[in-house]
């Protein structure tokens, strides 16, 4: 059975019911004097409440989809593939780590000692918004190439990386490291030289914003899609138009990735979404979005599902990466996306046998993805 499975739940269920009955039916005789009585007692009451723990546990992983196999449980390997796509497919340069709208915070990431044109540098900054007020953290990624004197004019391609909600860098660098990951792919090769800026989209927490911007509260799309990108190019020197900007993010930050490159193809012309949803909805945690109802809610609606904007607006020319699992709940909304792709867009399936919503998954999956946005962006 699944872990997932409703049959392994109600089993659980079901044994620690009878377990509890059978306590409090044996409780005058447990009662009795004695070490062994006493012992029985414990553990009636041990394998009760343990019951108890088991069924709160697979009821969260149920909600959550954390763990949907035991082979994620235990953390078998296991091998992406990926699917066939559908659809189709100067000036003084800045210098590092610094400018009127990017601004060293003072934090300092780990990252190995050594010279940057060596080894890179990783530096915590904050990115300023100036029209809509929000100046989130960053940490930004600088390949060794950057530094060396034979790339002093190269202009690069960047790949900004969100997180989910309510999730943040730190945690992200500590879990994965997608800067520790892109040097190693850089240095095999396998990776062309890339800007990573990781950062969160989760700007007001503990609301969630799901990357829009919400009637009467944050603009967390302009800032994104606008701001982020102008105060980036005015620090660094990055190469202009969407085929060298990819974006990218796991959980509800993938589900803002292809937001934003289906909403706004002509920043984001690569995307990489692991584990996100094909919407933008409203719950607890996000309250109003869209406004109160009438007209104008339900065209801010429309456009925000993914679904509805393929089947009735152009699709935009942009290529997309979707991780996924067979067994993930979520799987039968990734092949409903697939289904509705059409040129110019192109849409690459990144497919595990087994995965949930952990970061167990999204570490077999960021390896393989880097190197798909690397393979679409100009080089």
């Amino acid at each position: 059975m699944e872990l997932t499975s409703g049959a392994l739940l109600w089993t659980v269920l079901g044994l620690t019911v009878l377990v509890t009955g059978a306590t409090v039916w044996q409780w005058p005789r447990l009662a009795r004097p004695g070490w062994t009585s006493v012992l029985a007692r414990l553990g009636a009451l041990l394998t009760a409440q343990l019951g108890l723990v088991l069924v709160a546990a697979l009821l969260i992983n149920g909600y959550g989809d954390f763990y949907p196999t035991w082979d994620d449980l235990l953390g078998s390997d296991q091998q992406v593939t990926f699917g066939p796509s559908t659809g189709n497919a100067g000036d003084a340069l800045p210098t590092a780590h610094g400018s009127r709208l990017v601004r060293p915070d003072g934090s300092s990431p780990a990252w190995p000692a050594g010279r940057p044109a060596s080894v890179g540098a990783l530096a915590s900054v904050r990115v300023l918004g100036p029209r809509t007020g929000l100046h989130q953290q960053a940490y930004v990624y600088l390949p060794p190439q950057y530094f060396q004197p034979a790339y002093a004019r190269t202009r690069f391609p960047v790949l900004v990386m969100m997180t989910g909600y309510p999730g943040t860098i730190a945690t992200t660098l500590d879990r994965l490291n997608p800067p520790r990951e892109a040097s190693r792919l850089i240095t095999e090769g396998r990776m062309q030289p890339t800007v990573l800026v990781l950062v969160s989209q989760n700007v007001a927490l503990p609301r969630d914003t799901n990357c829009v911007d919400s009637v009467g509260g944050p603009a967390v799309e302009t800032y994104f899609t606008d701001e982020l990108p102008t105060a980036l190019r005015s620090a660094y020197r990055l190469a202009p138009g969407p085929d060298s900007w990819a974006v990218e993010g796991y959980s509800e930050g993938g589900t803002c990735a292809l937001a934003f490159g289906l909403r706004h193809p002509s920043v984001y012309g690569v995307v990489a979404d692991l584990g996100g949803d094909y919407g933008l909805y409203e719950n607890r945690q996000t309250g109003t979005l869209f406004g109160p109802p009438g007209p104008d809610r339900e065209h801010l609606l429309q456009q925000a599902d993914f679904n509805w904007r393929l089947t009735h607006l152009p699709q935009p020319s942009i290529r997309v990466l979707l991780g996924t699992a067979v067994k993930d709940r979520d799987y039968p909304a990734t092949k409903r996306f697939l289904a509705e792709v059409r040129a110019p867009l192109r849409a690459t399936p990144m497919l595990l046998q087994t995965g949930g919503h952990n970061f167990g998954t999204w570490a077999v999956e960021q390896g393989p993805m880097l190197e798909w946005i690397s393979g679409q962006l100009a080089h």
